[in-house]
């Protein structure tokens, strides 16, 4: 497979300063520092918050897709109703499902980041070209927004690669295809590196998730070369990476992340279960690894508040930053904090365009409408539960899981 040509040819021509993203007083940036995250003052910031599942990528499970479209959307109804009523029912979407109303939700939970995932096709049209703003530079509307708002609220924003062209696992591995795969989203990445430098609000680029092991680290060795040619000082999160492996790395300023350690062992107390996975990898055997540890995803391994609780404590206790998976979904129970009923639900195979629409801005904005019955559902457990953990001030420094 060879790199797509327009979009490696279309390289660094403009530069679009982000400018101050919030009326008042910036952000610090973050870096790590031994097992902490800390500000550019050295105080310690533990990162507690939720992802933006569904927003700038669809995933059918979550979002009402009754269809298989995985993740998807947009290709499907680019292919059933073209590029421009596409754009139209995809603005529609973005605009509705995540607003500053939830904004402001979030940030009464007691967050203070958001792990925000995006794809190439946030960045990249149907063709392979970037999208374009009308200064004809490089379209970061949307993310910019979100840094915007977060930060207005007190929130920093991870980024997040979610989704990338051609095979899912194929981007790690060493082939040809892989080698062009990395090449062609690392200069994705140097892209929104360039945008971003100095932008304190930014706490991190989590650089892809979920990805297959690369052998040697090269997935992840791309991805770290490429943003830091841009910039040299951001710090950046690396999944599917041995935790003891990195003292062989020649990486500054990382964070080691991992999803779902709740899982590591299928009963017991958090408590339990996350010792489990810390002695699954390592953290106590490999002294000489400092780095701070990130959870991208975590759901509460039961579907109360009790539950939820005792997992949030568990990570202020050892240390860890987290986010929760997700934090709004239609019909979508426990994984999310507030929920829309199944009657949003949609078939984007065979609904018409007017009934998606139709769904996509009435029904998704309804539940913002005062003068209306709400459409939108609270998980109140879920925001009690995992809420008493948001607004903890501090934590341990400790993450060997002891």
């Amino acid at each position: 497979m060879c790199p797509c040509p327009r979009l490696i040819l279309v390289t660094a021509l403009f530069f679009s300063s982000f400018g101050n993203c919030a009326s008042g007083e910036n952000l610090p940036p973050l870096h790590a520092q031994g097992r902490q995250i800390v500000d550019s003052k050295g105080k310690v910031v533990p990162l507690r918050g939720v992802n933006l599942g569904g927003w700038l990528v669809t995933e059918s499970w979550m979002c009402g897709q009754t269809d298989d479209g995985k993740r998807k959307a947009l290709e499907q109804i680019e292919q059933r109703f073209g590029p421009e009523k596409a754009a139209i029912l995809m603005k529609a979407w973005q605009d509705n499902w995540i607003t500053r109303s939830d904004l402001d939700a979030i940030q009464a939970y007691g967050c203070n980041v958001l792990r925000v995932p995006f794809g190439y096709r946030t960045l990249v049209d149907a063709a392979g070209t970037w999208k374009r703003d009308g200064k004809n530079n490089i379209d970061f509307s949307r993310m910019d927004w979100i840094v915007k708002e977060a930060q207005q609220r007190g929130m920093y924003v991870i980024f997040v690669l979610h989704v990338w062209p051609g095979d899912y696992n194929e981007i790690s591995k060493i082939t040809n295809a892989g080698k062009a795969a990395r090449y062609k989203m690392g200069v994705l990445w140097a892209e929104v590196a360039k945008h971003y430098k100095g932008v304190g609000a930014v706490a991190a680029f989590d650089v892809i998730n979920e990805p297959q092991g690369s052998p040697g680290n090269a997935l992840q060795k791309a991805f770290y070369d490429a943003i830091r040619a841009r910039d040299a000082q951001r710090m950046l999160i690396f999944e599917s990476v041995a935790y003891a492996g990195i003292k062989n790395e020649r990486w500054k300023n990382i964070v080691w992340s991992a999803h779902y350690p709740e899982n590591a062992q299928k009963s017991g107390t958090a408590q339990e279960r996350l010792e489990a996975f810390a002695r699954k990898e390592g953290f106590a055997s490999s002294p000489s690894v400092q780095l701070p540890i990130f959870i991208g995803e975590a759901k509460a391994p039961q579907d109360n508040a009790e539950s939820a609780a005792e997992l949030g404590k568990v990570f202020n206790d050892l240390g860890w930053s987290w986010t929760v998976w997700t934090y709004k979904g239609v019909d979508n129970g426990g994984w999310a904090s507030v929920n829309y009923p199944r009657s949003l639900k949609y078939d984007l195979g065979k609904d018409s365009y007017e009934s998606i629409l139709e769904k996509w801005t009435t029904g998704l904005s309804q539940g913002r409408d005062a003068s209306k019955e709400s459409t939108l559902r609270k998980n109140r457990w879920w925001i009690e539960g995992f809420g008493k953990a948001f607004k903890k001030v501090g934590g341990a420094a400790d993450v060997n899981g002891r």
